[in-house]
């Protein structure tokens, strides 16, 4: 089992699952089903190389990870971020291959924290 600490602040997930109370469980679903969709987007865009949506996509995705406490997935996007910025994709496959194995391992601990 992976330990949750190598990918989210468990101290600070544990506090917004306190605050949040009961709609926690809406936060982490919205969380996921959003994700999904933007790495959809974010392939298309690879593909196409478009680097201003890949930073777009990738800036609204380092915001939202950063939401969840999920720090490691939130770094992948914000590097997937500055390649958009510099106009240099040549490795962003590879590193979106790496945000997708984060991804479901933080989709994992955040639902077991539910």
């Amino acid at each position: 089992m992976t330990n949750p600490e190598d990918h989210l602040d468990v101290a600070a997930l544990q506090d917004l699952k306190e605050i949040m109370e009961s709609e926690y469980e809406t936060l982490v679903n919205t969380f996921i089903a959003d994700t999904q969709s933007k790495l959809v987007e974010l392939e298309e865009v690879i593909q196409q190389q478009d680097p201003e949506n890949l930073r777009k996509i990738a800036h609204s995705l380092k915001g939202s990870s950063s939401n969840v406490c999920a720090l490691k997935l939130s770094e992948f996007a914000r590097q997937l971020e500055s390649m958009g910025k510099e106009g240099e994709m040549a490795s962003s496959d590879t590193l979106l291959s790496q945000l997708k194995v984060e991804f479901a391992e933080v989709s994992k601990i955040l639902i077991n924290s539910m």
